[in-house]
């Protein structure tokens, strides 16, 4: 009989378990696109839910910047492990439910020698899950983290793994009670066996038992089915979120057909795509995304976990509605149709259908809208795509991507942007540079080198085309940088040539802006000058150039050896092309650009230069390589205004604090903001900002008498920086 009763609601349970899960997948289904391929790359799809899921390696890092590196999220790593054991456990306890009334004694004994191992396991591991739960309670009860309040969802969470494991003790200590065998040797476990002497004797410890087996049961049963509709759904999410995470490059925009008006951008949840929308299902709440954020960290409304929590509401809301309306209209043969049939079938269905039919869509037209209704216009201003929030994520969440789908649509479907983007755009349209100075003026940061700048018309097969950049033509701070890495190449007998007045912006900062029109006409004119000129090497110094070309020009027909310079720097010092005669002795440090290292792992270079050059003490950040905190720069915030605490001011800051006389940077972005920094700390005389390529030709003798010889006559905008 209790073997019926067991099955029955273990039954219901599943099959009421099976229908929340296939409805969560028909929602993720409603996305633009399934792009899972489950055999793509098999082995480090596998290998991903080793290291990651079973392996805990992200949540085994630091929580937050404020944290220092050894500082992890510990207990949630030991809540995973123990629930990993205890789930073993689960499996015996079913299998003794299904089997009670046919084997009474039924137990995982067959594992021999492994099976004591297995319920001395069990045991200490729920009761280490039950002290964890008191850390969680005690954590967000009286430390009150900012992000990770406790919540009537999260209480009721842990009450309910509390409650699984206390009924665990509960039906085995008395169990063992009521055997008069408290002892491990019996099957027990060690904190059940405690428990069966203290209560052996007791005449009613077999009832208590049957008790709290009944009791393990229903939470058990009721656990599994709230799940899908709580906060804990990352337990079900995770795992196929991790092995289906995004592989090989990381901050890639797809491209996007404009010919097709329906793929400008994101304004809705259908026009995600199936992975996208599954990360909403594997957020842990763990807040590190936000915790890591520069914007979060400044106060600007964007926090990346609550913009997952906002995507995944509207998931829950209008998916819903939209599954159930799509399920009416099906009733009604209007699904699919065009809006002249469905007009015709839905006239002709009973009126209660189309009652039904227009009540859901009455409701749906309720709801706000997603992009400037659930999620602000600013909120999605306030990214910078440093990609610091995917770094850190210990399920691989895309948030950086799905801002920018949604900025994208705001661009250019409904025309709305900051007015110093609308500039910017114009700048871009007219002059081919956010700067809006003429493009005729592109070559005016060469005057005056005394080594040659030649163009490709001027130079058969260089080995590099030198890809300017915006900044360095037509910042003044950022000529100097180009003027030094010339005047090295020019040292290391590098043979290169510029694309002249023929070189346009590189399209980063209107794709990450959300003008994807702007940045195809940009793209489409470079590459077609490129591949005109025949070019097979790219060097450039700015990251964002770095990137667009090596990574996002290939989607139309730009492919290319694209390198940065801290790289090829690097190569010609440790190949002995370079040598450094005078080395700079100062303590030095390096700010990590989010461009170069976060979105393409280059964080060894600068630092192999910095060495090579430099013989004072190298100070490395506490927020550095893939932990570096962002300029502010990116994301088109370049070019916008920027409302309470600057995220330059922030990192300045650190690098002040660190006792650093130098900041080394590799990104004229970088340079920019801190170098503002700097000056709004007026810490001028403390710190100086000097791209790698600056500090290494300050290393060069042969150049420095040069520049030192010809000071006098120099015009001062055109002097080398001095330390």
């Amino acid at each position: 009989m209790k073997s019926a009763v067991f099955t029955a609601l273990l039954v219901v349970a599943v099959l009421f378990f099976a229908r929340s899960v296939a409805r969560l997948y028909r929602v993720m289904a409603r996305g633009r696109q399934n792009d899972l391929r489950p055999l793509d790359r098999l082995g480090q799809r596998i290998a991903s839910v080793l290291i990651y899921f079973f392996g805990q390696k992200k949540v085994g890092e630091r929580m937050s910047y404020k944290t220092p590196p050894g500082a992890t999220s510990k207990h949630h790593i030991l809540i995973f492990y123990g629930f990993l054991v205890v789930t073993i456990g689960t499996i015996e306890f079913i299998a003794q439910g299904l089997l009670q009334d046919v084997v009474p004694e039924f137990s995982f004994a067959f594992l021999g020698p492994l099976y004591p191992v297995l319920t001395w396991s069990i045991d200490l591991f729920s009761l280490l899950v039950l002290v964890m739960i008191g850390y969680a309670y005690f954590r967000r009860i009286v430390l009150k983290p900012r992000l990770i309040p406790l919540s009537g969802d999260a209480a009721f969470i842990l009450a309910q793994i509390s409650l699984l494991m206390i009924s665990h003790f509960g039906f085995h200590g008395f169990e063992a009670a009521a055997r008069g065998a408290g002892d491990a040797g019996a099957g027990v476990g060690p904190i059940s066996a405690v428990i069966g002497q203290w209560f052996s004797g007791f005449g009613g410890a077999h009832v208590v038992s049957e008790i709290s087996r009944w009791v393990h049961a229903g939470v058990l049963l009721f656990f599994l089915n709230y799940l899908p509709y709580s906060k804990h759904i990352h337990i079900l999410g995770a795992l196929p979120n991790i092995y289906f995470r995004e592989l090989g490059q990381r901050g890639i925009m797809p491209k996007l057909n404009l010919e097709d008006e329906t793929d400008w951008g994101v304004d809705k949840i259908e026009k995600f795509s199936f992975k996208s929308l599954m990360d909403q299902y594997a957020c842990t709440e763990c807040a590190r995304c936000s915790n890591f954020c520069p914007a979060f960290l400044t106060d600007k409304p964007l926090s990346p976990m609550h913009l997952i929590h906002d995507l995944k509401h509207e998931m829950a809301e209008r998916g819903t509605l939209s599954l159930e309306l799509d399920g009416l209209k099906r009733q009604a043969g209007t699904l699919g149709k065009t809006e002249e049939e469905a007009t015709e079938a839905l006239a002709k269905a009973p009126e209660p259908l189309r009652k039904q039919i227009e009540g859901l869509q009455g409701k749906l037209a309720e709801l706000p809208p997603l992009v400037g209704g659930r999620i602000k216009d600013e909120t999605l201003w306030s990214c910078t795509t440093c990609g610091a929030c995917q770094e850190v994520c210990p399920v691989f969440i895309n948030h950086p991507l799905k801002i920018q789908q949604m900025k994208t649509h705001l661009v250019l479907t409904e025309g709305r942007m900051p007015t110093e983007l609308q500039r910017t755009f114009q700048n871009l349209e007219r002059n081919h540079n956010p700067w809006g100075i003429s493009n005729e003026q592109r070559l005016e940061w060469a005057e005056g080198l005394e080594v040659p700048v030649r163009t490709v018309d001027e130079v058969e097969n260089p080995e590099y085309l030198l890809f300017v950049g915006c900044a360095s033509a037509f910042d003044d701070r950022i000529k100097k940088t180009m003027r030094a890495l010339v005047e090295v190449l020019h040292a290391a007998n590098v043979s290169f040539a510029i694309l002249g007045r023929k070189e346009k912006c590189s399209g980063d900062p209107a794709r990450r802006a959300g003008n994807e029109f702007l940045f195809q006409q940009q793209a489409a004119e470079n590459i077609e000058a490129m591949n005109e000129a025949k070019v097979r090497k790219v060097l450039t110094s700015c990251p964002h150039c770095f990137h667009t070309i090596k990574n996002e020009y290939p989607q139309f027909g730009g492919n290319y050896e694209v390198v940065h310079h801290s790289q090829l720097l690097s190569q010609l010092l440790e190949s002995g092309r370079l040598k450094a005669d005078t080395k700079l002795n100062q303590k030095i440090t390096y700010h990590d650009s989010c461009y170069l290292g976060r979105w393409n792992g280059v964080y060894d270079a600068p630092r192999s230069i910095l060495g090579a050059v430099s013989s004072g003490e190298l100070l490395e950040l506490n927020r550095s390589k893939q932990h570096g905190f962002c300029c502010g720069a990116g994301g088109g915030r370049m070019w916008q205004e920027e409302k309470g605490p600057r995220v330059n001011r922030n990192r300045t800051q650190e690098i002040l604090e660190s006792g650093a006389a130098v900041a080394a940077v590799a990104c004229p972005f970088c340079t920019i903001m801190i170098t503002d920094g700097v000056k709004d700390a007026g810490a001028e005389e403390k710190l100086q900002v000097l791209d790698v390529a600056e500090v290494v030709r300050k290393s060069l003798k042969n150049i420095q008498a040069k520049k030192q010889a010809a000071a006098p006559a120099a015009a001062p905008a055109e002097s080398a920086p001095t330390t």
